[in-house]
């Protein structure tokens, strides 16, 4: 089972919850920003990477913390 992630980068307003809950899938950037690791795609104002099913939790604590909802994240079966 693969996680599909999406952030809108643009929206992000650095509270760094995400890094600090799913590190291996986000960073704080330069800016202070939060950045997806290893995008895969990019399209519009979205970012988009794969995660895996052992860190499901990790990600919907991240997309459930995340004080201006910019991460989502999708079950892929």
């Amino acid at each position: 089972m693969k996680i599909r992630i999406a952030h809108k980068k643009p929206e992000c307003i650095g509270c760094a919850l995400c890094a600090e809950v799913a590190g291996d899938y986000f960073a704080m950037d330069e800016r202070g920003e939060a950045v997806l690791r290893q995008i895969i795609q990019q399209q519009g104002s979205f970012d988009y990477a794969e995660g895996y099913a052992p860190d499901l939790s990790r990600l919907e604590a991240a997309e459930e913390g995340c004080p201006v909802d910019i991460i989502k994240v999708q079950v892929m079966k």
